[in-house]
């Protein structure tokens, strides 16, 4: 199995951006974000990987600031040669729009993939583990808090992705330790799918920044807009697919 240290975070962590959820089906008020834990079945084009836990709960000393992290299970031989990486994002929502706060990347004995980030508006800066600072622009988020920018902005677009596949496109700028990320989305229409965890009438989402990388995001309207299906690909590379499980 050639799995890349790279690869594998991408696999079970944050890398594979989902737009978050909540657990209703109506939009929610973006100051208070229902409290939510999701699991998946992820895999690696034939060959599992393990799971992933996806959870958000409200900031117990900060009104409209949110903790949220993903945790890793991944099967014992990944786990021998990689661990078990994880992320977790604090973020606020500041107009209607997610603030990232900190940020925290983990992969045991991988230094390049452990890392932390902290945002310094007043600045219009992100400060890394070393004190290195970068510009950023205004609506820069990290990759975990990324989730729910998308999942806000569909909920704030619902009624014209109904009427129109075409002209709509969702746009996002991601922060890591090293780069910014142009994304972009694009509805592709309904569709009908089975998951471990049920049958679910879908909005398909499909990311078009980039020719030659696969975004693929089945968005369940009955599970408040998550995603309960996503697939990702770049270049000759396995598809990377997570499945709701429960």
């Amino acid at each position: 199995m050639k799995l890349t240290t790279a690869t594998f975070v991408a696999v079970l962590c944050g890398a594979v951006t989902l737009p978050a959820m909540a657990t209703q089906i109506a939009p929610p008020d973006p100051s208070a974000l229902p409290s939510f834990n999701y699991h998946y079945n992820v895999s690696w084009g034939a060959i599992g990987v393990g799971t992933l836990d996806l959870s958000l709960k409200p900031q117990v000393d900060h009104a409209g600031c949110y903790h949220y992290a993903t945790t890793t299970a991944p099967n014992a031989l990944v786990a021998m040669f990689y661990g078990a990486p994880s992320q977790s994002s604090d973020f606020c929502i500041v107009d209607d729009h997610v603030r990232s706060q900190h940020f925290v990347s983990k992969l045991p004995g991988d230094d390049k993939q452990s890392y932390t980030l902290d945002f310094d508006w007043s600045r219009h800066q992100v400060v890394d583990e070393n004190g290195n600072r970068r510009d950023i622009p205004d609506d820069a988020v990290d990759s975990l808090a990324l989730q729910q920018a998308v999942r806000l902005w569909v909920l704030d677009h619902r009624a014209e992705l109904n009427a129109s596949t075409q002209s709509l496109i969702a746009k996002f700028t991601m922060v890591d330790n090293k780069h910014l990320t142009h994304y972009q989305f694009k509805f592709g229409g309904e569709q009908k799918i089975d998951t471990p965890a049920g049958h679910f009438d879908t909005l398909l989402m499909d990311r078009v920044d980039t020719p030659g990388k696969i975004g693929r995001f089945w968005l369940a309207p009955s599970r408040g807009y998550m995603p309960v299906k996503s697939e990702t690909k770049i270049g000759g590379k396995p598809a990377v697919t997570m499945g709701l499980k429960k």
